[in-house]
């Protein structure tokens, strides 16, 4: 499988617009299926997912990668061709001009993020485990108030710290090749959405806690700090660390 697919063209692009075709996109990224398996997964006919199926093979998103005789009827293993696609830049005025189709790409990021959240195992998570066992992890739901300009320069900042993450990947497979480090089949995966919106949702008339419970000391004093309580120290019930 391709690490990408470039969307060349309009019709690709409309074709995996579809929040249906990009869930089946998503499942297919991680196992191959047929159509009604697909169809069992997404409780939908048969006859439906297969129309998807033969769209999204059409405009090289999926292909057969395996078949199968059972009872006399050969079945079709579908699996996504990469598992990302990226936006042609010959295709970005059509992005200026229909919204929706950003819209959706973004929806595909954390549609996939989802299926990985969930079948990642639970060492994944240790959050609040000791220093020494805790796993590299981070999450942010936050709205921030700027002008336009410093948040443009906040990104070009952030895609230096992702390129900075991808040239220490670089380094690290070579050390795997030469022998010089061991590969611990460890990733890191890491989704990244934003977008200027007019609405403002974290806005409270009364931010304080209810009286037995403080705001629990953080790492990130801008964006956890809201959202992480303990219990206070001498009082009843339960004095771990819960959200919110």
């Amino acid at each position: 499988m391709k690490r990408y697919v470039v969307v060349e063209t309009l019709d690709q692009l409309k074709a995996v617009s579809d929040s249906l075709r990009l869930q089946i996109i998503t499942l297919l990224v991680k196992e191959a299926y047929t159509g009604k398996q697909l169809a069992t997964i997404l409780s939908l006919s048969a006859s439906k997912v297969h129309y998807h199926l033969k769209e999204l093979e059409s405009h090289g998103f999926v292909e057969v990668v395996r078949t199968e005789e059972k009872n006399g009827i050969v079945q079709k293993f579908y699996r996504a061709v990469a598992y990302d696609f990226k936006v042609s830049d010959a295709l970005l005025p059509s992005l200026r001009e229909d919204s929706i189709l950003l819209q959706e790409t973004m929806l595909n990021h954390l549609r996939s993020s989802i299926t990985r959240l969930y079948n990642s195992p639970d060492e994944s998570f240790l959050l609040f485990s000791d220093q020494e066992d805790r796993p590299p992890a981070i999450a942010v739901n936050s709205e921030v108030k700027a002008p336009r300009k410093e948040i443009f320069a906040w990104i070009k900042k952030y895609q230096s710290l992702l390129d900075e993450l991808a040239e220490m990947e670089d380094r690290y497979l070579k050390r795997i090749a030469s022998g010089e480090a061991e590969d611990t089949v460890e990733n890191f995966y890491m989704v990244t959405i934003g977008f200027m919106t007019n609405e403002r949702y974290y806005v409270a008339e009364d931010d304080s806690l209810p009286d037995n419970y403080e705001l629990q000391q953080s790492e990130s004093r801008h964006f956890t700090g809201k959202i992480v309580v303990k219990k206070k120290k001498g009082d009843s019930g339960d004095e771990h660390a819960s959200d919110k």
